[in-house]
């Protein structure tokens, strides 16, 4: 830049004796000469002002580079030694809620269901955030093919097709206060109309206390309690289907800790939800119990347990559950051949580590029929795991098997199965989309267990021998 000043200077003194000179101005040599003396000194004079002016503004870049310096040293000082302020004020809840880019958060705190903890992708709030419906929901399809080595005609059979076994809705949210409800529209393939399967309303006592009201899960088995779309599986296992209570209509109470979870159902019966009024199957009373706790791992690790997988980087953490059901039949009609008195008992264990899980679990179940027959011991067992074999594939297996009484005077046979299967995860870091491919071994005849067919399990009418089954499914949660 100095050199630039100097070189206009220069140029500007040269025009300025050309002017003269083109304008006739009349000067002697002598004259001539001292004029331009005068001239060159003037811009010796100009030239070395510029200079002290150019290391004036020199010294002043450097000033405001330092305080610069000197400033960010400060605030990087301050970030790091006190945390961010909180807002004074929560910001104001939006009328319409848009989609999040991100994942939800697991729960934190063991929360009353999955399906219902979980974040809806789609919300509605009113401005002052009194009440909010969220809306979302799943889509399983499969195709299956079944193999039998009897179907009851002395020849051996095979079922093929598509079936559409997850499709339901989900409406949760919000109410007045400490009110909240959750209601599911389910259209399994039942062979009728979609109906609600669970509707309930929520009322939150204080932080650490729950109460539901209305028709919902079980909850009694992890099984049982997780969406279809979370388990590791095609479907629960078929010993889960025999002695899981499926659904209640009654009243649930909630206590939870960041390590425990307690739960008290005052209910209609084992088996007997619907949502019908009253049912045939009813108990004159019917109480079910269930405590959880977390054996390693702390209250961080709650959500982790809303389905069966764990990702390669996880730590160890390890789930406890243990629950029970009790009644007294009823009676109380001629036309009603009686309920049966009932004590079940379930103690389940679920661990899971860096990229693999491991779940197992016990049954046992007494039944008084309340008739001439003899009461009956039942029992039944599970065991399943997962690892995972690449960043977007995990196998797993699972054995499970039914242990009738030897007094039933039929259905008195062991029935066992064995799965495996490999689930494709198209998104790393989330399980709302699956692809599973999965085959299913029955190694006895399904008439002389205490297993029933079941279009979801997969097991078929067979009074003799075995029988298979290949599925290729999958499952969307929106």
């Amino acid at each position: 830049m100095e050199s630039y000043l100097n070189r206009k200077s220069r140029l500007t003194l040269q025009m300025l004796l050309l002017l003269f000179i083109a304008a006739g101005v009349p000067l002697s040599a002598t004259a001539q000469q001292d004029d331009i003396d005068a001239l060159l000194k003037r811009l010796t004079e100009v030239e070395a002002e510029q200079a002290k002016a150019n290391e004036t503004i020199k010294a002043l870049r450097l000033e405001i580079e330092a305080l610069r310096k000197e400033k960010k040293d400060d605030q990087v000082v301050a970030e790091q030694q006190e945390p961010p302020a909180a807002p004074e004020t929560e910001p104001a809840a939006d009328t319409v809620a848009q989609k999040s880019s991100t994942p939800p958060t697991k729960p934190a705190t063991p929360g009353i269901f999955v399906e219902m903890d979980d974040e809806s992708r789609f919300q509605f709030v009113t401005e002052d955030g009194d009440f909010s419906l969220g809306i979302d929901g799943t889509i399983i399809g499969r195709y299956e093919v079944n193999r039998r080595r009897d179907d009851g005609s002395g020849e051996s059979d095979t079922d093929q097709g598509f079936q559409m076994t997850g499709t339901r809705l989900n409406f949760k949210g919000k109410l007045y206060g400490d009110f909240g409800y959750w209601a599911r529209l389910n259209a399994d393939t039942f062979g009728t109309d979609p109906f609600f399967d669970a509707a309930l309303i929520t009322y939150r006592v204080n932080d650490n206390t729950n109460l539901v009201v209305g028709q919902f899960p079980s909850l009694l088995t992890r099984e049982q309690g997780t969406p279809v779309d979370k388990t590791q599986t095609t479907e629960a296992s078929p010993t889960n289907y025999v002695f899981d209570p499926f659904a209640y209509k009654g009243i649930m109470v909630g206590y939870h800790t960041p390590r425990m979870v307690f739960r008290g159902i005052i209910n209609d019966g084992y088996q007997s939800a619907s949502n019908y009024a009253f049912d045939k199957q009813s108990a004159k009373w019917a109480f079910a119990g269930q405590v959880s706790g977390l054996a390693v791992g702390d209250k961080d690790d709650w959500g982790r347990f809303s389905n069966f997988t764990s990702r390669p980087g996880s730590d160890f953490a390890w789930l406890l559950n243990a629950g029970f059901h009790v009644q007294e039949g009823d009676t109380h009609s001629p036309d009603d051949d009686g309920s049966a008195d009932v004590f079940l008992g379930v103690i389940e264990s679920s661990m899971e580590g860096d990229g693999w899980n491991f779940y197992s679990a016990g049954y046992y179940r007494y039944t008084d029929p309340n008739t001439d027959d003899k009461s009956v011991n039942d029992y039944g067992f599970v065991f399943q795991g997962g690892v995972w074999v690449a960043k977007h594939f995990e196998l797993y297996s699972r054995f499970d098997m039914t242990i009738p009484d030897n007094d039933r005077p039929v259905e008195n046979e062991n029935f066992r199965t064995l799965a495996a299967g490999l689930t494709y995860y198209p998104m790393a870091h989330t399980d709302n989309v699956k692809l599973l491919a999965e085959t299913q071994y029955f190694f006895d005849p399904e008439a002389y267990s205490i297993v029933q067919p079941n279009v979801f399990t997969g097991v078929r009418a067979s009074p003799a021998g075995d029988q298979y089954v290949f599925r290729i499914q999958a499952s969307l949660r929106w």
